[in-house]
C-alpha cells in the first residue's frame, strides 16, 4: 500500500535503482513518501552543501546534493505533493503509482 523513505536515499549509492524498486514494490494506487536532503535551491546553502558533501560522503556515503524529483518522475509516480524546509535542503514527497485504487 505504501512506501516510506527517511533519509535513506541520500545513502543509497544507486538511487535510481532504488526509487525503481520502490515503484515495482508498490501495487497501482500505491503511495510512495519520501523525505530527504536535497540541493538548496539558493546558491550561497548549495556551494555549502557541497563542500559538505565532498566531506561527508567518503566517511559517511552521505549524498547531501540528490534531486529525487526527477528520478521519481521518470520511474512513473504521479506526484502529490512536495514541500521544502530548512533552507530548502529538506524535501517531503508524496507520490503515486499510477493505477486504480
Amino acid at each position: 500500500d505504501s512506501v516510506v523513505c527517511t533519509l535513506g536515499l541520500n545513502a543509497i549509492p544507486d538511487d535510481q535503482a532504488a526509487v525503481g524498486e520502490m515503484y515495482r514494490v508498490l501495487r497501482p494506487g500505491g503511495r510512495l513518501v519520501l523525505l530527504g536532503h536535497v540541493a538548496s535551491p539558493y546558491r550561497m546553502i548549495q556551494a555549502i552543501q557541497r563542500v559538505i558533501e565532498r566531506w561527508l560522503l567518503p566517511v559517511a556515503g552521505d549524498h547531501q546534493t540528490r534531486q529525487p524529483l526527477p528520478l521519481l518522475q521518470a520511474a512513473g509516480f504521479v506526484l502529490g505533493r512536495e514541500e521544502r524546509s530548512r533552507a530548502g535542503i529538506i524535501q517531503r514527497l508524496v507520490a503515486t503509482k499510477p493505477g486504480d485504487r
